[in-house]
């Protein structure tokens, strides 16, 4: 498993698990070992190992992120059901997905290998695109350094920041001095530098896989991979 969200409004966290092609939804105070409440799993689902997902409370919505395609679910869904939408296109290598519920957008990390023209970009979509639908804008590049993007990221839509974890530019292995979080806003386009940035040369991370965020005291939570920690940091331009 390579994924977990948490609804809030409704205590509930789901969970990706490619090897059995489902979603898993358990109630916010599971423990020990208790079935899940609801699974979407079967062949209407589309599903093809999921590896991560993202939650839209408002519009009661789970989100998808597979090897060539997003699916998109309702929040609810159970059983063999059809997705809602499913977002797709030849160069499209979704790596992720956050939802901007206040700006109606959805934020794809698209894969940095391979040669397709959206490699390594962050992708933004209309919130209900499906089909081979364009995106709205793209923010990658050189100086955006977003080629480095290592799996993990957030939304915070209250103030439209895209946060995201980075991998030294020669590999997750290796140049562990160069990783760090960077923060975009949603409306960047183009090849935009990061506006601000944790780690880097000297910096205390080295393979960051996880970021999450604590408004109420304005801290970013990073996990890092290396160093087999957790570590939280006060970081109010967030929010």
């Amino acid at each position: 498993m390579h994924g977990i969200a948490y609804n809030e409004v409704h205590d509930e966290f789901y969970i990706p698990t490619p090897l059995s092609q489902a979603i898993l939804t358990f109630r916010g105070a599971a423990n020990g070992e208790e079935a899940p409440i609801r699974v979407i799993q079967g062949p209407l689902t589309q599903l093809d190992e999921p590896q991560r997902l993202a939650i839209d409370p408002v519009h009661n919505e789970i989100v998808i992120a597979q090897d060539r395609n997003v699916l998109v679910f309702r929040r609810d869904a159970n059983g063999n059901e059809a997705p809602l939408r499913k977002l797709t296109g030849r160069d499209l290598r979704p790596y992720g997905a956050a939802v901007d519920t206040v700006r109606n957008l959805l934020v794809i990390p698209s894969e940095s290998t391979g040669s397709g023209p959206d490699r390594g970009k962050f992708l933004i979509f209309d919130r209900t695109a499906s089909g081979e639908a364009k995106p709205l804008r793209v923010i990658g590049g050189d100086k955006s350094m977003i080629s480095r993007f290592s799996g993990p990221m957030a939304v915070y839509p209250p103030t439209g920041k895209i946060i995201a974890g980075m991998r030294g530019e020669t590999g997750a292995e290796l140049a562990t001095d160069e990783c760090f979080v960077g923060v975009w806003n949603i409306t960047d386009n183009g090849d935009v530098p990061p506006h601000y940035t944790i780690g880097g040369p000297k910096g205390v991370l080295q393979m960051v896989r996880g970021v999450a965020l604590n408004a109420k005291h304005k801290e970013l939570i990073v996990t890092d991979k290396r160093l087999n920690a957790v570590l939280t940091f006060y970081f109010p331009e967030i929010f």
